[in-house]
């Protein structure tokens, strides 16, 4: 007689593995299954040495499964009961009760970077129950923890490389991907035992060919393996600073064709996009799937969005020349950004073109989409200055300020006063220079004119939290991401007195980013909180985000006023005509604490929004009003092509 149940699952608990069930009125088919669930986890942990045996050695099982286990060490196993099949004889028959128990044997492959995916398959174990001890015994052999396993062949795990994911442009189109490209070093198998110091001039003469540091290079050559293959540097096969017609004349250099993911230049976005490098010891401490060789993402778009852009790896298990699973390796998901690379390569051109640290960001207001994000660093810094570092915006910030005066109570046309200067708390506070614009004027023309005075008289009106409002809902909210690192602004929770009045005119303790500052111009542009993004699918607002009530439509139209007067009349009337729609600014100088302070424009015409900073300048207005000019006029030229 004949019976069968489903699946069983694993129990949490190892228990004991002896294959019995002791009680007053033994029934070999109720003790089956806890004895089924017991092997399942005896095979589970490679350790067969409590199963009680009708045939084969519990030692050498153990053994063998051990190596199974070591072969895939890598992968995590779950047993479980498949299937469980009795054949219970008549009351009368001198045959003892038998059983076939069907196990399914699962390999999870998270660990090579393969999710969603298992290696699974099916084992048999024969079992014989002995009626006197109530005990069911295990008919072993090799193939119950693999078919056809024998016990002593190695099992063998090989991954493949899947291609890179691009990152597309705000059109849709490629601007990065793979690329061919050389790998350039020195072969130490072309060189004798007695041949160091021809290897080391091999490795100099290479090193000072292709541009990198000599002395570090020869050091690195000589700690490799005497078989190793050490590279110096990659370069794109076409279009590289240097090819493999300038160093194959080098003894014992060798070259490896290869892929890398790059776009069409190597100074076009390197830090915002950023780059890919070969795996270190600490990414694959955070990363088990990952092996020596693999190249990931180190910064930038690269880095943030590396598991999107890495794809997943084949896999292949194989004994001998068997394959036992594989898997084809994916491509990896696409990016999609806002960048407009024509705009990106003006922006970093106008840049590229300033002796001094200098930052750019350009938002199309309407969706928040950043088309071009710009820095230059005399000192080749590795921090994207437009996006991750914040100064003291000066004057720009006076756009915050005046939201939190319109709350106030006033508006564009409302009547104020600029003296000469404001004391609080102590602190004398005044114009610049030769400021001209003093006594009563509307607020629309102190905000053109720049007048100091009046925002530092406002900090008995506005508070610390008034204006930390009015930031966040200008966009300066750095809980909500852009798609890579970024750094928005920083504004203090509290601030009184002498401290918060120059925080009103963009001294004091407050900073932003030249982002932070595109982000205020694009939501006074499009009259809303406008949160821009690099990458598609950021610049939302999580339920952690802190977040304000919002720009109203009403609120921008009178901040629009505000601005509307800087180049036609204000600090800015000396630029030369800007051809199109009207142009609305706001300049900027800050204190800085060193010789020269920092400058800034903002503006926008249109759907397209600036902001622009220089570490050190002169004025604003002089500085960055005309680079200000020089990018709207080249944008309309690229976007109306």
């Amino acid at each position: 007689m004949k019976h069968s149940w489903g699946r069983y699952l694993l129990s949490g608990a190892a228990g004991a593995a002896l294959l019995s069930a002791c009680s007053d009125d033994p029934d070999p088919a109720e003790s089956l299954g806890p004895a089924a669930e017991q092997l399942a986890q005896a095979l589970q942990q490679a350790d067969l040495e409590g199963v009680a045996l009708s045939s084969g050695d519990a030692e050498s099982l153990s053994t063998a499964a051990e190596r199974l286990h070591e072969s895939l060490e890598e992968l995590s196993l779950e047993v479980e009961v498949a299937e469980t099949d009795i054949d219970l004889p008549e009351e009368d028959s001198p045959r003892a009760p038998t059983a076939e128990i069907t196990y399914r044997h699962t390999w999870e492959l998270d660990a090579l970077g393969v999710d969603d995916e298992d290696w699974d398959y099916t084992t048999e174990a024969e079992l014989n129950y002995h009626e006197e001890s109530e005990t069911w015994y295990l008919d072993a052999d090799y193939d119950l923890f693999l078919p056809g396993y024998q016990g002593h062949e190695e099992i063998g795990i090989s991954t493949t490389g899947a291609d890179r994911g691009r990152i597309m442009d705000g059109e849709g189109r490629a601007m990065v991907y793979n690329r061919d490209v050389v790998v350039l070093g020195v072969d130490k198998t072309q060189f004798g035992e007695d041949e160091d110091e021809e290897m080391e001039a091999s490795a100099r003469e290479l090193a000072e060919t292709v541009g990198i540091g000599a002395d570090a290079y020869v050091e690195q050559v000589e700690a490799y393996g005497e078989e190793a293959f050490v590279e110096a540097i990659t370069v794109r096969r076409d279009g590289g600073h240097v090819t493999v017609e300038d160093v194959e004349s080098i003894r014992g250099v060798h070259w490896l064709e290869s892929e890398m993911s790059l776009a069409d230049s190597s100074d076009f976005a390197p830090l915002l996009l950023g780059r890919v490098g070969p795996v270190t010891a600490e990414h694959m401490e955070e990363d088990p799937a990952l092996q020596v060789g693999d190249m990931v993402g180190t910064s930038g778009v690269q880095g943030v969005h590396e598991q999107t852009l890495r794809g997943t790896p084949g896999v292949r298990i194989y004994r001998g020349e068997e394959t036992l699973y594989s898997t084809d390796p994916e491509t990896g998901e696409d990016v999609r950004t806002s960048l407009h690379p024509r705009l990106q390569n003006l922006a970093q051109e106008i840049m590229e073109d300033q002796d001094t640290g200098a930052g750019m960001v350009a938002i199309r207001p309407s969706d928040g989409g950043i088309l071009a994000a710009a820095s230059h660093s005399p000192d080749e810094s590795a921090v994207e200055a437009a996006t991750q570092s914040a100064y003291a915006p000066g004057s720009t910030f006076k756009m915050v300020s005046s939201l939190a005066m319109l709350r106030d109570g006033l508006s564009a046309g409302s009547t104020v006063s600029c003296p000469s200067s404001v004391t609080v708390h102590g602190q004398q506070f005044t114009n610049v220079s030769g400021y001209e614009h003093t006594g009563s004027l509307s607020f629309a023309d102190a905000v053109a004119h720049s007048c100091n005075t009046v925002f530092a008289a406002a900090h008995e009106d506005v508070s610390a939290g008034d204006l930390r409002e009015a930031a966040l809902d200008l966009g300066i909210n750095n809980d909500v991401g852009i798609g890579v690192h970024a750094m928005k602004g920083s504004l203090p929770e509290e601030a009184e007195l002498n401290e918060h009045a120059a925080n009103l005119f963009g001294q004091g303790t407050v900073e932003t980013s030249a982002l932070g500052m595109a982000a205020v111009t694009s939501s006074i542009a499009d009259g809303r909180t406008v949160h821009p993004w690099l990458v598609e699918g950021a610049g939302e607002p999580d339920d952690d985000a802190e977040t304000g009530e919002g720009l109203t439509e009403e609120e921008g139209e009178q901040m629009r006023a505000l601005m509307e007067g800087t180049v036609p009349y204000g600090t800015l009337d000396f630029l030369d005509p800007i051809p199109g729609d009207h142009v609305y600014a706001k300049t900027g100088t800050a204190e800085s604490g060193e010789d020269l302070p920092h400058t800034w424009v903002i503006g926008f015409q249109g759907d397209l929004a600036v902001a622009i900073f220089l570490e050190e300048g002169e004025w604003g207005s002089t500085d960055n009003g005309p680079l200000l000019r020089e990018f709207l006029i080249g944008a309309q030229d690229i976007l109306n092509d």
